[in-house]
């Protein structure tokens, strides 16, 4: 781990909470566009098995990754609490399935704990840090090291 990319000053504030199987992560609403129920998706070919396809969201094509095949983690059927979190990352609209989306929330930098060496159920890489939210450890995600696992992997 590098403590020097643990920043609590570019961490703390607004955060969309949600869930992928049982582990709590969150984004920044800043990172957030609009959070939509899940709808059809249309499969696509591609050399990423994590990306589900693409929807059509008011006329705008959005590839929709599913965070779950993401992380190897077991494939559930979508239910009502599903979600796409649909986040801008270099200029494209993302959609991100996730299980359930739980709550808007401020972190204070007090809640902040930079990334765990050991971390079992998805990637510690893929984390800038933890925050301690109702007596419940939140992992904010990275999104480049998310969306392009294998564009910064360190040499």
């Amino acid at each position: 781990m590098c403590m020097k990319e643990f920043d609590k000053d570019q961490l703390f504030g607004q955060y969309v909470v949600f869930a992928i199987e049982k582990q709590l992560c969150a984004l920044s609403i800043k990172e957030v566009v609009e959070i939509i129920r899940i709808q059809p998706i249309t499969e696509v070919v591609n050399d990423r098995d994590y990306i589900n396809g693409v929807i059509n969201l008011r006329g705008s094509i959005i590839p929709v990754v599913q965070l779950r095949m993401r992380y190897k983690l077991p494939i559930v059927p979508f239910n009502k609490k599903t979600r796409i979190i649909i986040i801008r990352n270099e200029d494209e609209g993302i959609g991100l399935i996730v299980d359930e989306v739980l709550m808007v929330t401020h972190i204070e930098d007090e809640q902040l704990e930079p990334p765990l060496e050991m971390f079992n159920t998805i990637e510690k890489d893929c984390f800038k840090g933890f925050a301690k939210v109702n007596d419940q450890l939140v992992g904010i995600l990275n999104l480049q090291k998310v969306l392009y696992p294998e564009e910064v992997k360190e040499g």
